[in-house]
């Protein structure tokens, strides 16, 4: 018999029957997202009359350096964990302890650069806002690989109670602070109180301890791979925090606010189905990465349903956007508008480009991840600065631009010289969809111009289903979408069957 701690860190068993289980998480993720999503809205809406832009656009300029700082914290052994097919409590243990050193040292660097951050933008009350954001970094540090195990091991259920456990109190911190007249600093204690519950919960669902610190457990390749992936999280992140930096640098707090507000939203339909997504696809192609045909048909599969319900939703923001500015931030915000529709735009690029990520580093290719990463910084850079010679909505325009027309059709045409998928096969799998999204934000623009609704949660309602339905007509029209819709059906009558049996 195996004991305890060889079955914490075997997957064998998630071999069998691997699409019915991966099909499961993803029903328990989706529906965990669905509640964080609406508790993500209802605070966004709840701190966004409470508090000024100017407040968001404070603390933005903060974690332009403190999000840097949580990507570092990992140091990539996360995903070390999780795409490793054999692992030992020796190996995991070192990890730990490595990650919680980075966790130590990034909060000591973050207290210690606090006052340089204050400078660059000249704003004093940056100082003590840095050194209070920089505690995150020493707590989620040292549960980085308690939620590995919990990934590998594919337990997305305890994952979605510790998500949204943490979130909801840590939404309840801030606003009850926010109400208390904190202002930005409610801001603060948001994630801070999110990071504590999220460890606390994190260690007890795993039910894993580390031992001390061990020599000869052949730990050396995890942590080239990590260092790999940091550095590619690196180099991706400051192509992600160029915009924001560039915007906050030439216009201040008050544009960064509107930014950061605007993309927070157009961000909302990818930032609530890719991580569930992309939690489950990395563990299952990891378990298939040394079977080429298979691996190309599961990610041409995954690309196209996940093509299938972004590209419409994410196109249809920019018709929509006055009114879900108004609805969910307020009076006041309209200046917003032009910036949310531009980043709408772009926002259709995230999950393709989330998504070719997630399949390299699952394959094993976090150099190849690195090299690309460059190349699109570079990229950004030149685009910023041309655009930044309009002011802050020239430099919103070079980066959703330069991401639609540039960026996306590069890292499709570079991933496919590491995985066993053409660029074609790619483009086939994207351009359905992509037709089918065109062709009813077109109809949904034109009715617009027609029917005219006062009220915006009305005008969203209405026009949301009508859009809807134009966009499932034209996608049963043609042959690929028609395909995945059938797919995705059968999927979801899967889920409920295995619910069902389970019960």
């Amino acid at each position: 018999m195996p004991n305890t701690k060889d079955q914490q860190f075997s997957t064998e068993h998630l071999k069998v029957g691997l699409k019915e289980r991966a099909v499961k998480s993803a029903g328990v993720t989706l529906a965990a997202q669905g509640i964080k999503l609406a508790l993500q809205l209802g605070s966004l809406a709840i701190m966004a009359r409470l508090l000024e832009p100017a407040d968001f656009g404070l603390v933005a300029m903060v974690t332009v350096f403190t999000n840097l700082a949580l990507q570092l914290m990992d140091g990539g052994l996360s995903m070390a964990t999780i795409q490793r097919d054999e692992i030992t409590h020796a190996q995991v243990s070192n990890l730990f302890w490595v990650n919680g050193a980075l966790g130590i040292g990034l909060c000591l660097l973050g207290i210690l650069i606090s006052p340089i951050v204050a400078l660059i933008y000249e704003e004093p009350r940056l100082t003590l806002v840095m050194v209070a954001m920089s505690f995150t970094f020493f707590i989620g540090g040292i549960s980085v690989q308690h939620e590995a195990l919990l990934r590998r091991q594919m337990r997305f259920k305890a994952l979605s109670v510790i998500d949204i456990a943490s979130m909801a109190l840590g939404v309840v911190a801030g606003i009850t602070a926010a109400w208390a007249g904190l202002e930005y600093w409610a801001l603060v204690i948001m994630p801070v109180a999110t990071f504590g519950v999220k460890t606390i919960l994190r260690w007890f669902m795993s039910g894993w301890k580390p031992s001390f610190m061990s020599r000869n457990s052949g730990v050396k390749p995890l942590l080239g791979f990590g260092v790999n992936l940091s550095g590619a999280n690196l180099v991706g992140y400051m192509a992600v925090n160029l915009t924001p930096f560039a915007i906050g640098f030439i216009s201040g707090a008050q544009s960064l606010g509107l930014f950061n507000r605007s993309n927070m939203l157009t961000s909302i339909p990818s930032s609530q189905l890719l991580p569930p997504v992309m939690n489950v696809v990395q563990p299952t192609l990891a378990r298939v990465a040394k079977e080429p045909e298979r691996l190309r048909k599961t990610i041409l599969s995954i690309m196209g349903k996940l093509i299938l319900g972004t590209m419409f939703v994410t196109l249809s923001m920019a018709v929509l956007a006055d009114w879900i500015v108004e609805l969910f931030l307020g009076p006041g915000w309209d200046a917003a508008v032009p910036i949310f529709r531009m980043l709408a735009v772009f926002s259709l690029v995230e999950p393709v480009a989330g998504f070719m990520a997630v399949s390299l580093i699952a394959t094993g290719n976090a150099r190849a991840l690195l090299h690309w990463k460059v190349i699109t910084l570079l990229v950004l850079i030149v685009s910023v600065a041309i655009g930044a010679f309009w002011g802050s909505t020239g430099v919103v325009a070079a980066y959703a631009l330069s991401g639609v027309f540039i960026r996306l059709p590069g890292f499709l045409f570079y991933s496919s010289r590491f995985m066993p998928v053409t660029f074609w096969e790619f483009n086939k799998a994207l351009l359905p969809s992509l037709a089918c999204a065109f062709g009813a934000v077109g109809a949904l623009y034109g009715l617009r111009q027609f029917i005219l609704i006062e009220n915006p949660f009305l005008g969203l309602a209405v026009f949301a289903l009508i859009a809807a339905a134009v966009y499932a007509t034209l996608c049963l029209l043609l042959k690929p979408t028609r395909r995945e819709l059938t797919e995705t059906v059968q999927l979801l009558k899967l889920l409920i069957s295995r619910k069902v049996t389970s019960t």
